[in-house]
């Protein structure tokens, strides 16, 4: 028996209409949702900016897009993370301040801030001059009153005096509470100098930690430096060169073990490493290739977390083809209460966690034979000596935020420790539910007035 076919009178295209009404409110609610969702996600879930203008052979700057204020009114509001703002000028006089800028961080009592800040200028066309200049930042700390809350000086790390490559400066407050700095604020006062590219806006790298109260107590793990000449030398799996990052953030992620690095005139690279209570980082570096003449020199420094400089026997040295190898170590195995020594180099390793080693190979000068300016080429490695320890603590000591992106290896979201990235993938996967549901209801409803 065949179904006969239904009437399609007034009445049934009244219907339909209505349908089609009903259709359009829905999903115009479920539009609305699903931009609801996008912009709800966190300003700070977006890709990390980075100085876009670099050599992609050179320091690249690298964090949240921030303005700081021009007074501590005006200061902007930060929480631990890593945060990229602009300074418009340096000094006008080698030793006169340039751009000062200033952040304000919600502390409780009983804690400390650690802040870092790194800066670095374009290459010199052509080589270092004669007259070159010098380039740095200075870090302080105020209470709300205008009052100094530093614990201890600053020191600019790397190639401060010619401006050349990245040069960064750690501080850290004085403890917040009645016998301290009083407040529920304190303000991170930051100051460009030198005259290196003094009229030319540089991007700023501005990393904010708090450090919870009673981080540091107990003995330190030796009472005398530990002498060490360096890692063992062991073959490296690929002989390819590896890819440096070219920021803190975007440090490549190494295991122990021997990698194949190449650097060129001008250029740094960043590389990062775990290294937990009781454990003691060893490096070693051979050149296996190098122009003939003067190369220059090349540089190792490595940083803590909160990018502190840590004493590892680095620095610079000149290539020479009569001297190829060079290596070092930590003195002391990191330990919480290394922060009590009477030795500063033995201070410096109370951190545990990730590690930053920054491979450097500064400018020549202008007047060098151009025969040096080709490629070096070594051999990196990294041991980590000892077992974590039974009393290690339990994840990060400070409060660092997000300290690691995937950038410098073609990412874009922060990793690292996790945190915003979960977050990005969850907010990403909330929307795309949203919108599914909306093609979903959308084609159902559809369907059903093609039946009707």
């Amino acid at each position: 028996m065949t179904r006969s076919a239904r009437p399609r009178g007034p009445l049934t295209s009244a219907a339909n209409r209505a349908r089609r009404r009903i259709l359009l409110r829905m999903l115009t609610a479920l539009l609305g949702a699903t931009l609801a969702l996008a912009g709800g996600i966190p300003a700070a879930l977006a890709d990390p900016t980075t100085d876009e203008e670099s050599s992609p052979s050179v320091y690249s700057a690298t964090g949240q897009d921030i303005e700081g204020g021009g007074s501590l009114a005006q200061a902007a509001l930060v929480a631990p993370g890593i945060y990229r703002d602009t300074f418009e000028r340096g000094g006008a006089q080698e030793y006169e301040p340039g751009t000062t800028k200033y952040y304000r961080i919600t502390v409780e009592d009983g804690q400390r801030v650690h802040a870092a800040a790194t800066i670095a200028a374009a290459p010199y066309p052509g080589g270092v001059p004669e007259d070159y200049s010098s380039l740095g930042i200075e870090l302080s700390y105020l209470t709300a009153g205008g009052d100094a809350c530093d614990d201890g000086g600053t020191t600019d790390i790397g190639e401060a005096i010619t401006g050349d490559g990245p040069i960064t400066t750690t501080a850290v407050s004085d403890v917040v509470g009645p016998d301290g700095c009083t407040g529920g604020e304190l303000f991170l006062q930051v100051t460009r100098t030198g005259m290196r590219s003094s009229e030319d806006p540089l991007p700023v790298e501005i990393q904010v930690a708090l450090q919870p109260p009673g981080i540091g107590g107990g003995s330190p793990s030796v009472e005398e430096e530990i002498e060490d000449s360096g890692a063992s030398p062991v073959a490296p799996e690929d002989t390819a060169p590896i890819t440096l990052g070219r920021s803190f953030a975007g440090a490549t992620p190494l295991e122990p073990g021997s990698s194949v690095v190449e650097l060129a005139p001008g250029e740094t690279g960043l590389a990062r490493i775990e290294v937990q209570e009781g454990q003691r980082l060893r490096w070693r570096t051979e050149v296996i290739s190098q122009p003939e003449g003067d190369a220059g020199y090349v540089a190792l420094r490595t940083f803590d977390a909160a990018r502190a400089q840590v004493t590892v026997g680095g620095g610079s040295w000149p290539l020479s083809t009569a001297d190829t190898v060079a290596g070092g170590g930590m003195v002391a195995p990191v330990d919480r209460g290394n922060r009590s020594s009477e030795l500063d180099t033995v201070q410096s390793a109370w951190l545990p966690g990730t590690h930053t080693i920054q491979l450097q190979r500064p400018q020549r000068t202008v007047e060098a034979d151009p025969a040096g300016d080709g490629p070096v080429t070594l051999i990196l490695t990294l041991e980590v000596e000892g077992e974590v320890a039974k009393d290690a603590a339990d994840g990060t000591v400070l409060e660092l935020g997000e300290t690691t992106s995937t950038a410098g290896a073609g990412g874009g979201l922060f990793g690292g420790q996790g945190g915003l990235g979960r977050v990005a993938m969850i907010a990403g996967a909330g929307l795309l539910t949203v919108m599914a549901l909306v093609s979903g209801v959308a084609g159902a409803l559809v369907l059903r007035l093609r039946r009707n």
